[in-house]
């Protein structure tokens, strides 16, 4: 390695280690501070659909009451178009869902090629 890479590692890594610092919770002693890390993210960040995926969650089903819930996708986003309107979904789990803009949750049988699916819709 040369040297200009060893110094750019090296700056790299003390940037790195004060922007954890920085995060570190106040109230934990200072000789604890630097082993903590604070992570603030989203409770679904870690489930993501394939663009495979989300084509494949394409379809038209009839929910129990008698409307019809229309799943479509673009790229790895998948929609749900229900109540005269089309939100983003969100995927909280494995076969799990919420809506962006209303918070309703969806509950698929599989993904993909789902059969089924339940809408759960917050009341107001």
């Amino acid at each position: 390695m040369r040297i200009s890479q060893v110094l750019a590692f090296a700056f790299a890594a003390a940037a790195a280690t004060f922007s954890v610092s920085a995060f570190a919770d106040p109230s934990i002693p200072a000789t604890h501070a630097a082993n903590t890390v604070l992570v603030q993210a989203s409770p679904h960040a870690a489930y993501h659909l394939s663009p495979d995926e989300a084509r494949h969650m394409v379809g038209t089903f009839q929910l129990d009451d008698g409307r019809t819930l229309t799943v479509t996708s673009q790229r790895s986003k998948v929609f749900a178009e229900f109540d005269g309107k089309r939100e983003e979904l969100v995927p909280t789990g494995g076969k799990r869902f919420v809506s962006r803009d209303s918070g309703a949750e969806l509950t698929f049988d599989r993904v993909p090629f789902a059969d089924e699916v339940v809408l759960n819709q917050a009341k107001h």
